[in-house]
């Protein structure tokens, strides 16, 4: 069951995305969603208003809280998710597959909803985050999306976590994925874990000059998660260039990412950024350059629409 009875499914600081992410799942199913129908489901719950607003908050005492004052949260807190779905909107364009008419949310029906590049990054969110029953495995599914929209951008790249669980050793990925990416793979060149499984990098990426590799290249490392957002401050900071520039022999820092197939909301993107040295590649950079829908894509999309779905319906 899909629910929103859980703000922090995605982590603290997704829930406007959480609810956004439902809205658009119930109007694929065919129940769009109107703002003042998720306010008047919002004002019905127990749910802290403040929690959707804004991640620094973390408390509650909606018992305590006049109606008045609820119901001005509740409304507030639509908007919130609201402005998410327009974000959306606004950066996608035509890769945007709802629209917002007359204060609903609606599929618009411009392409087969297992054809949308966008439908599929969501369902991949919606599928790891409720454990929905599919043959295929989400994290493994996102970082092929993540590699595939990185050489769609002209750069090479390889999946160093997809090597590591094809088995082996880190010796043997290392040297797969940098021959791939086509980078120099030096595994013994700096110290590291003994048993060491990525070392915090699931992507390797680089933009080549020329066919042979000479010292001071452009390379590029990724952490990769579907994971909750609470997770992403540490994850966001577990790839080390300076560890991985004598890895994979570019003699300069690789620039480091984390990718998601969330919407990272706007103060949670800043935030992100002012902490680290790398970029987040979220849902809506990535599904600006995805181009086919894969057979496993469409499989985890057809079980995400089969799930059943709590109504955001007073």
């Amino acid at each position: 069951m899909i629910t929103a009875s859980d703000l922090n499914t995605y982590g603290r600081y997704a829930r406007a995305s959480l609810l956004a992410d439902l809205v658009e799942l119930l109007a694929l199913k065919g129940e769009p969603v109107k703002r003042a129908v998720l306010a008047d489901f919002l004002a019905d719950t127990s749910l802290d208003f403040e929690l959707i607003q804004s991640a620094e908050s973390d408390t509650a005492d909606s018992d305590a809280t006049p109606l008045s004052e609820r119901l001005d949260g509740a409304h507030e807190s639509a908007s919130v998710v609201f402005e998410q779905i327009n974000e959306r909107h606004n950066v996608l364009a035509c890769r945007y597959p709802f629209e917002t008419t007359g204060e609903t949310v609606t599929y618009n029906g411009s392409v087969d909803f297992e054809e949308s590049a966008y439908i599929a990054v969501l369902a991949i969110t919606l599928a790891h985050a409720y454990s929905v029953q599919s043959q295929h495995q989400p994290h493994e599914m996102f970082e092929r999306i993540v590699a595939k929209v990185l050489r769609l951008r002209g750069l090479l790249a390889s999946g160093m976590a997809a090597h590591r669980r094809a088995g082996g050793t880190f010796e043997s990925a290392l040297q797969n994925a940098c021959k791939e990416a086509g980078l120099k793979a030096t595994p013994n060149a700096v110290p590291r874990r003994k048993r060491a499984h990525d070392e915090g990098v699931d992507i390797l990426s680089h933009f080549r000059w020329e066919e042979e590799l000479r010292p001071g290249t452009w390379g590029f490392i990724g952490q990769v998660t579907v994971g909750s957002s609470d997770s992403w401050e540490k994850k966001i900071n577990e790839p080390s260039p300076n560890q991985w520039k004598s890895l994979t022999g570019t003699w300069v820092p690789p620039s480091p990412f984390l990718a998601v197939p969330h919407h990272v909301e706007r103060s949670t993107m800043e935030w992100l950024t002012s902490k680290s040295e790398a970029i987040v590649l979220d849902r809506l950079r990535l599904v600006g350059y995805k181009d086919e829908i894969e057979a496993d894509e469409r499989d985890i999309i057809q079980a995400v629409i089969r799930e059943d779905v709590e109504p955001l319906a007073g």
